[in-house]
């Protein structure tokens, strides 16, 4: 039996307010995302899957971004009509954030304890005590000793491991049903980078959260994941479980993707390729697929619509014309 659906995206739309003019970034984006369930977004920079997770509980700035149209259900309840002040409640608490650089996501101004227990002192309790014991507690589980010093200590006193271990502490202080990590191991070495991933799988499985997990690092993916969404140019072009997808492309851009990869991760019999060209921004979205001005596998349709995700089998969708339908 399939789990429950803990988080569902419908039909996103986002667009970006430059000068009066608003330009689409992000288009009709649907996904679910299961209790228990780590689901990814994959894809270079600039395909919009920073842009997602901000959207989700509307964190990008009103004045720069507008939220043309679509939902965003947490257990079937839209977060996306709630007053401010309600949204306030589930962020940080129900849906927390470790965002990618642990030295712009701290203030250098604050002690680090202080930033550890706040959003447990602002949603669960006021009784600091307790918070400071909880700190410690998941400190103590990430591999941090020597605690009071740690507390006390500001943010560049701390080594780029250390804080992202800090960023894990506090996105977990009030037990989020939904957790969103961004490229959380991206500035890391390949070392501290396998001990933070096993350190959140454990927890995972613990306590039964969810994980968003955004990364252009498909090998990295394929090792956490139970389902991969591919990100290109503010659209899903492919969905899926995670081993099929990698086995078996049916999108053109996961596909290069994964030959791009080198030391043979897949497709090993091919040899390691580029993907010619960059993502288009989204003042030059193509009128038809985004990926065709890269793609070798374009025909005249391509250039002229925009292909929907399609199923492939139960366990697969990609938005190609030519690759993504049955055969």
């Amino acid at each position: 039996m399939k789990s429950k659906i803990l988080l569902e995206v419908e039909n996103l739309n986002l667009e970006l307010i430059r000068e009066k003019k608003h330009i689409p970034i992000l288009l009709d984006l649907n996904f679910k995302i299961y209790e228990g369930e780590i689901f990814s977004l994959v894809g270079e920079s600039g395909c919009g899957k920073s842009l997602t997770s901000l959207a989700i509980t509307k964190l990008l700035s009103r004045q720069q971004f507008f939220y043309k149209s679509g939902k965003v259900k947490l257990n079937d309840k839209d977060i996306y009509s709630l007053e401010d002040d309600t949204l306030k409640t589930i962020r940080g608490k129900e849906i927390s954030y470790i965002f990618q650089d642990p030295f712009s996501s701290l203030n250098p101004l604050k002690k680090v304890g202080d930033q550890i227990i706040e959003s447990y002192l602002i949603h669960i309790s006021n009784n600091q005590k307790e918070a400071i014991e909880k700190a410690e507690y998941l400190l103590t589980r990430i591999g941090i000793t020597d605690l009071k010093s740690r507390l006390d200590a500001y943010p560049n006193q701390m080594s780029g491991g250390m804080l992202q271990r800090i960023l894990i502490a506090s996105a977990l202080m009030c037990d989020p049903k939904l957790l969103i990590a961004d490229e959380p191991t991206s500035a890391l070495d390949v070392t501290i980078q396998s001990q933070l991933v096993d350190l959140l799988l454990e927890i995972q499985k613990e306590t039964n959260m969810s994980i968003l997990f955004i990364s252009h690092d498909l090998p990295l993916v394929n090792q956490l994941s139970n389902r991969i969404g591919i990100m290109y140019a503010g659209q899903i072009v492919e969905m899926g479980d995670s081993k099929t997808i990698i086995s078996k492309p049916k999108h053109p851009y996961t596909e290069a993707l994964i030959s791009s990869i080198p030391d043979g991760f897949a497709l090993k019999e091919k040899p390691l390729k580029t993907i010619d060209g960059i993502v288009p921004s989204p003042i030059d979205y193509p009128k038809g697929c985004h990926f065709a001005e890269r793609c070798g596998f374009k025909f005249s349709k391509c250039e002229e619509e925009k292909p929907g995700l399609m199923k492939h089998t139960e366990k697969q969708s990609a938005a190609c014309f030519l690759k993504g339908k049955k055969k």
